[in-house]
């Protein structure tokens, strides 16, 4: 499936805007996905579970977008989905993707929690690679990787602006976590960020994981851009916080 000059799909019956098969090989690029009106459990939804795909003929998505928010108003009407992308079959790579819950629309700023979305990415099959993986504004962990044998090379997190210390901080919401009971999960240069703009949020970690050897997280960073409170960790309680006396950290390793 191509899209020429981005198109724009969105949801209108609270189904998926794409749904892939349990199937080898399929090719997804240059299409933008978008949240409507109408609440769906996610936007893109690759397999139904349990299918362990093809190592020598993966599913591709190149150049895919999704938002959750923009082109609306939301004193006027919201939109809303559970989770933006969910990879649930085996041997599919995600190559230059940006999963967005807005913070701007027609109307100026987006304030509290409005065009609510959980997460961004969800993995729930086993060996799944990303690419380039930006994520941002998700009012619950931006990404949650529950499969086996991930990889994921750079990564962008912006955590959400409008939130408050018990919707966000509270829970413990992070930018990037994998379950803790996956054994096996490689990441390079996994960056979040925060810019509590609203309210003053202090949140624990960066990124969370369990305590396997086999999950490892190379030069992972946070970074404080602007507002009130901090990340306090970058990484399993690892790092120093960043705030507005102090603008980045690093776990090198």
């Amino acid at each position: 499936m191509l899209g020429i000059g981005f198109p724009t799909v969105e949801t209108n019956n609270g189904q998926p805007v794409i749904i892939v098969s349990n199937v080898d090989g399929v090719r997804i690029t240059g299409l933008l996905f978008q949240a409507s009106s109408v609440p769906s459990t996610t936007l893109l939804q690759w397999g139904t579970g349990g299918y362990a795909g093809n190592a020598n003929n993966p599913g591709f998505a190149y150049d895919v977008f999704a938002r959750v928010g923009g082109p609306n108003n939301p004193a006027q009407y919201q939109v809303s989905t559970n989770v933006q992308v969910t990879i649930n079959s085996g041997h599919v790579v995600l190559d230059n993707a940006w999963l967005w819950r807005a913070d701007h629309d027609i109307s100026g700023i987006v304030y509290n929690s409005n065009n609510p979305v959980f997460n961004g990415l969800v993995v729930n099959g086993n060996d799944v690679t990303t690419y380039g993986l930006a994520v941002e504004h998700n009012l619950h962990d931006q990404v949650v990787w529950n499969g086996e044998r991930g990889q994921s090379y750079f990564y962008q997190a912006e955590l959400p602006y409008d939130v408050t210390q018990a919707n966000f901080g509270n829970p413990g919401y992070v930018g990037y976590r994998v379950n803790s009971n996956v054994q096996n999960h490689q990441s390079w240069g996994a960056g979040v960020y925060c810019f509590f703009r609203d309210n003053v949020v202090y949140v624990n970690d960066g990124i969370a994981t369990g305590s396997s050897s086999g999950v490892v997280f190379t030069s992972p960073f946070t970074k404080f851009l602007n507002g009130n409170g901090q990340i306090t960790h970058v990484i399993n309680n690892k790092g120093s916080p960043v705030n507005s006396g102090s603008g980045i950290s690093y776990v090198c390793n």
